[in-house]
Parts: structure tokens; sequence; C-alpha cells
């Protein structure tokens, strides 16, 4: 079986952060011997071509000069670029064309589509009449939630996913909000994504340091700011920690001032984009990961903070939901610093239950995140759209 896997993002060079678990289960479905070619954005300084461990990989060029394409400049997504950036407007109109045509190209030698994001679905979409393929598309979250808020996005995602023959939620939460938008249930399955747990794994007891971590984009819906506004009490409570946070964004300048009104710059580093392995460093070095996010579709790093066994303080609401259980962190309401400080405290101040935590954390991930595991509902789900027929059972927690 050979399938062709369309995404907005995806890593522009080896360590590229950008994207990452989309890398992840192309190797994941490549293992179970189907063949995979990516076709991906494009982003100054990357290859248009390359072929990595058996898998293709396409990111045509949909600026010229190519060192003005801005679209991937900034991490958290298309709507913030879209926001950010008055050229990122007139480049989503070429880059959509130049996306449709090249699924079209490429699509005629697979089998199906595997379009992750809403624009890729209806990219893949417009070129149907060509490549005549049946397409699946995963949707994660800000095609969904932020998109939809507009009359114009929630229609053109409505239409576009009434046209794909399968739709993969990463959460409960994502996938309730596709059967609001009026998509045939039936047709709507939840599979998260997962981690590398031969990767991501615990370090022994010495290894962890006092470090309070964060990892994401710096953008409004990330939260960050309530997370500062929660470290006086932490910092006075737990004296010997800091507070480390991994990213870039917009958001930077106006969180490094806030450090600064809190009279905790001296305890907070921001140490901005790291490679994946970087990242993984991180995870195993700290005590405990925060995402105090006001929107999440799932989250990536709260997979891997438990690979990690690393324990979690998160908002509960959205994806997060199902990721966190009681065995494995805090939930905690959101935009709430003074919930999300207690928290952090008690999670830290009680070895034993940081302990039990830390071990539940990498057992969940074991069961149910690890990508083999992934990978095999996909697979699953492949062989239904190509054999039109099977029964395929949805994901169960």
């Amino acid at each position: 079986m050979k399938v062709c896997m369309v995404t907005t993002a995806f890593p522009r060079w080896e360590g590229d952060s950008q994207g990452t678990f989309i890398w992840q289960l192309a190797q994941a479905i490549a293992s179970y011997g189907i063949q995979v070619r990516v076709v991906a954005m494009h982003s100054p300084g990357a290859l248009t071509y390359e072929c990595i461990r058996g898998v293709e990989i396409f990111r045509p060029i949909y600026w010229w000069p190519e060192k003005w394409e801005i679209l991937r400049r900034d991490g958290g997504g298309l709507p913030v670029t879209w926001r950010r950036y008055p050229l990122a407007r007139l480049q989503i109109f070429p880059f959509f064309l130049v996306h449709a045509l090249t699924v079209t190209r490429y699509a005629q030698f697979c089998d199906l589509i595997h379009a992750h994001w809403t624009l890729s679905a209806a990219a893949a979409y417009l070129g149907q009449p060509v490549h005549q393929r049946r397409i699946l598309v995963t949707v994660q979250g800000s095609d969904i939630f932020q998109v939809t808020r507009n009359p114009v996005g929630a229609w053109i995602t409505r239409e576009t996913l009434y046209r794909c023959d399968l739709i993969v939620a990463l959460s409960r939460a994502l996938q309730e909000r596709v059967i609001r938008l009026g998509v045939d249930p039936s047709k709507i399955y939840v599979i998260p994504n997962g981690v590398d747990t031969t990767q991501f794994t615990p370090l022994d007891k010495k290894s962890r340091e006092p470090l309070i971590l964060f990892v994401g984009s710096l953008i409004p819906r990330k939260g960050v700011n309530y997370l500062l506004q929660a470290m006086p009490y932490v910092f006075l409570s737990v004296p010997e920690y800091r507070l480390v946070i991994v990213g870039e964004g917009p958001e930077k300048p106006f969180l490094h001032q806030l450090t600064k009104d809190l009279g905790i710059e001296d305890r907070v580093s921001f140490v901005g984009d790291q490679p994946h392995q970087e990242v993984k460093r991180w995870m195993q070095r700290a005590r405990v990961l925060v995402l105090p996010s006001l929107e999440e579709g799932m989250g990536v790093v709260l997979v891997e903070a438990l690979a990690c066994g690393t324990p979690v303080v998160a908002s509960c609401i959205d994806g997060i939901k199902d990721v966190v259980t009681p065995e494995v962190g805090i939930l905690v309401p959101p935009a709430d610093s003074k919930a999300m400080s207690e928290a952090i405290v008690e999670i830290l101040r009680d070895p034993e239950r940081w302990a039990e935590a830390s071990r539940s954390a990498r057992a969940r991930a074991e069961m149910y995140y690890r990508w083999d595991k992934i990978a095999k509902r996909y697979v699953e789900l492949y062989q239904t759209l190509v054999n039109c027929g099977t029964k395929y059972e949805p994901w169960v927690k």
C-alpha cells in the first residue's frame, strides 16, 4: 500500500521541532510495510525534495524569492501567522494552489491520501477529480477551534470535512466539535498523537533537577502569562526551583517584561526553540511540566513528558483531559494562576506522590501513546478505505 501524507507542518531539516509528530507518524506507518510520501510546506532553506529512511518528502516553493516565504516563520500554526503578518494573507492563496497541484500530481501514484489539518484536506479534495483517491483527514486543533470562529472559515471547514471519507480527531473534545459542525459521527474516530517511547525515556532520579518546565509556542492561547503569574508563590514555597520556558513566538517580549514586573526574571530562563533531542533532555531533567493552555487539541508535549516519567500540571480543557489523569498529574481551571501555583507546589513538595505519578506517567505513555500502537490504528483505517468494507473498531481507552 502507498499513502500520500499531506501536511502544512513538517520538520524543515534534521533536528527541527516543527511538526515532528507528523514525521514520527510517517516513520511508524512505514514500519508496517506501507510506502509513505509526504507533501509539506516549504520554508526558506529547506530542501524541495529529499528521501529519508525510505520516506519521500516534497516541499514545493510557493513564493518567489523563497526567502520571503513566511507561512512557517513562527510557531503556533497558520492562524497565528495569518493574524500577525499581512503578507501571509497574500501568500496563503499561492501556497494553497501549489499545495493542491503537488498533491494532485503525487497522489495519483498512491492508494489514498492522509491529510493533516483541514487546509491540506481541502487541497487534496480540490484535486480529487484528477487523482481520484479517497481522503482521510486528521484534525489537529487550531483548524477546528480557531478557524471555525470565522463564518467563512466555519463554512470551508464544514464543506471540507463533509467531503472527506474518514476523519480522525486527536481527542474527544475535537470529535465533539466536529460533530457540532454537522459532520456524520459515524465517520469520525479518535486517535491521539503518539510518542517515541524508545527515545523519550525516564532517567534515574539523580538526573532530575529543581526545574519547572514549559514547552510550546509563545502565543496567547498557550496561557504562559498565567504560569508566570503563578510563579511568585511557587518560588516562595519551593525556593530552590526555577522555571525554564522552551519555545518562541510573538508573545515573547510581553512575557519577558512580565517576568520583570513580577520580580522573577532571575528565576525564569527563556531558552528559545530547541531541537527535538534537546526538548527530550529538558523533560528528562525537569520535575514537572506545566501546560497552562486556554485551548488545546491534545498537546503532544504532554505525552512526551509522560514518556519521560515527568508529572504534569495542566489546564482542565479540551484534549488535555484525555491525556492527564489524576494518576499522572493535576488538572486546574484554565487562566487560574492561584490554582496552578498550588498544584505545582503540591506535587513538588510530596516526594511519594511525585514518584508514584512518575511511574504512572511512564506506564500510561507505554499503554496508550506508543507510535507503533497509534500507527496500527491508522493502518486499519487505511485498509478500511482501500477495501471499502471492513468495520473499523474505534479507539478505546
